[in-house]
């Protein structure tokens, strides 16, 4: 690009680790050779012809940049074009070394092609200009050396080649975007990070990320380079998929490219409050990535494209369809979070409920049973009744206040409660039930039963409470026995009794207490089954894996 006295060397080259753009031969030029130069001279007569007016001009607005550069290599002149790719304005440029435009490893080649041009190398080759902001964007460029005011000049002309030197970049991108979702972030953050690297690494003027809500209207999930009203007109416009343009191809899941995407957005109803908003970002082509979720296509990263791109490069494609994937992760991260917090809520619920049952539901019923023993030794004059009554009344409703706490406790912490030995809470629960309500429970424990999990516990005391409870309620009857025993891979717990019975096909839909029975058995990994029929007692088998 400029001129230097040093002579070209091959080290130079090699050292460089960067060098003539593949399929082109260094030195050689890509075009044919003028036939003679006659055609030469006639076409700079023509130049000369529309005057120099004209030929800045053409400079000027040429969608290529175009620079000169001096023997010292200061910048002489670079066009606006090239400013926007530099990233700095000539007045920042004009008389700085262009050297410092580019990475320190490539200025040793830069300036052993010098040489090359002096001798009339119009070659293209490749190289990368750093912006101030720290990017690097990829460049072909062709220069020649001549001679004006007794100045050896070198003029160029360049144009960028976007993803020569970005695809580290676009994987530390991509994989800071994997982070955030295996982070737990937002995904409204994850969809601007990934809307403002889709327009960072591009051509692209701006970026929108259009999702669909669950009544199938567009939202405006993130975006990057828009006005600030988009959003709510976005949400106004009552967009579907389909009614963007092109919609109908996004739908079965093709990305597409529209050159005219502004002018057919401006010609529809729907979408024309959305042309005027960004009419300011002069933009005119538009490239749609489908993004998926659950197997469907529910929204779109739309890139907005000036209207001198007449079309995106693969590694612009690549990019923003890999930024596209990893959005629809992100969309699909969120409804499995969804899923699982509801999910969670219903298994919540239904813990709620048995815990409701088993506990304060029986704690009732021993009050009810109480009250109604005071009621009977009142109307006898048994005053001896009612006081052990009235007792029993009083520890029943603190034990009920106890559990209800207990629960609330359980509701606001995470930590785990304490280890609880099977056989002594079982051991408790038959004294109590004998005690308080003069029921003899038997126990028969195998001493071969090893210890199992706390939630196991839970589980298993929970269901030879209800059981017990049942043979209260319902069964009237005069003794029972819980056995627990090991039987080949399973821990297997018995309740039985000597009750009335019952027909378990009539009764086993309409009892909630032998769902909620059903459920914990099944929490434990394991199964129930209840036999029984009128008359002849009730017998409940619970069995559970042995622990591994």
């Amino acid at each position: 690009m400029g001129r230097t006295d040093s002579a070209t060397t091959d080290d130079a080259r090699r050292s460089a680790g960067v060098g003539e753009v593949p399929g082109v031969d260094p030195g050689v030029d890509a075009l044919p050779a003028a036939p003679d130069s006659g055609s030469a001279s006639a076409g700079a007569a023509v130049l000369r012809e529309l005057g120099l007016d004209a030929l800045v001009e053409m400079l000027e607005t040429s969608g290529y940049g175009v620079c000169v550069t001096g023997d010292d290599h200061r910048w002489v002149y670079l066009n606006p074009s090239g400013c926007r790719l530099v990233g700095r304005s000539f007045a920042e440029l004009q008389g700085e070394d262009y050297l410092l435009s580019f990475p320190e490893h490539e200025r040793a080649y830069l300036l052993a092609l010098e040489h090359d041009q002096r001798d009339g190398d119009t070659g293209f080759y490749a190289n990368t200009i750093v912006r101030p902001d720290g990017r690097e964007v990829g460049i072909t460029w062709s220069g020649s050396v001549l001679h004006a005011g007794g100045k050896e000049l070198a003029p160029a002309i360049f144009h960028p080649t976007f993803g020569l030197a970005s695809a580290g970049q676009d994987a530390v991108a991509l994989g800071a975007a994997a982070a955030r979702i295996a982070e737990g972030g937002s995904v409204g953050d994850v969809l601007d990070s990934l809307a403002e690297e889709a327009v960072a690494r591009s051509r692209a003027v701006a970026c929108l990320v259009l999702v669909e809500c669950p009544d199938g209207r567009l939202a405006l999930g993130a975006g990057a380079g828009l006005p600030e009203e988009l959003d709510d007109a976005v949400h106004a416009a009552d967009l579907r998929l389909a009614d963007l343009p092109g919609g109908d191809q996004l739908t079965t899941g093709r990305l597409m490219l529209l050159s005219d995407g502004r002018t057919r957005l401006a010609a529809s109803p729907s979408t024309a409050i959305i042309a005027a908003l960004t009419a300011g970002l002069a933009w005119e082509g538009s490239v749609k990535v489908p993004l998926h979720r659950g197997g469907q296509i529910v929204g779109a990263l739309v890139l907005l494209l000036p209207a001198t791109v007449t079309a995106p490069t693969k590694a612009e494609l690549t990019s923003w369809s890999a930024l596209g994937a990893h959005a629809s992760v992100a969309l699909a991260d969120e409804q499995l979070r969804e899923q699982a917090a509801a999910h969670a809520a219903e298994l919540e619920r239904h813990r709620l409920g048995r815990d409701l049952h088993d506990s304060v539901s029986a704690a009732l019923f021993s009050i009810h049973a109480r009250a109604q023993a005071i009621q009977r030794g009142l109307a006898a004059g048994a005053p001896e009744v009612v006081a052990e009554a009235a007792r029993d009344l009083e520890v029943l409703s603190r034990e009920a206040v106890a559990q209800l706490r207990q629960m609330v406790s359980g509701m606001r912490r995470d930590d785990s409660p304490p280890p609880v030995d099977l056989r002594e809470a079982l051991r408790d629960l038959a004294t109590t039930c004998t005690s308080r309500h003069g029921l003899p429970v038997e126990l028969q424990f195998d001493d071969a039963v090893p210890p199992v999990g706390v939630e196991t516990t839970e589980h298993l005391v929970r269901i030879v409470g209800e059981a017990l409870h049942n043979c209260l309620k319902h069964a009237s009857a005069s003794r029972t026995t819980v056995a627990l025993e090991v039987c080949g891979p399973d821990v297997v717990l018995t309740v039985s009794d000597n009750g009335c019975g019952f027909d378990p096909a009539a009764r086993w839909v309409g009892g909630h207490g032998q769902r909620t029975m059903q459920e914990r058995a099944e929490l434990c990994g394991g199964t129930i089954r209840v036999d029984s029929a009128p008359g002849w007692g009730t017998r409940l088998v619970v069995r559970v894996p042995l622990p591994a």
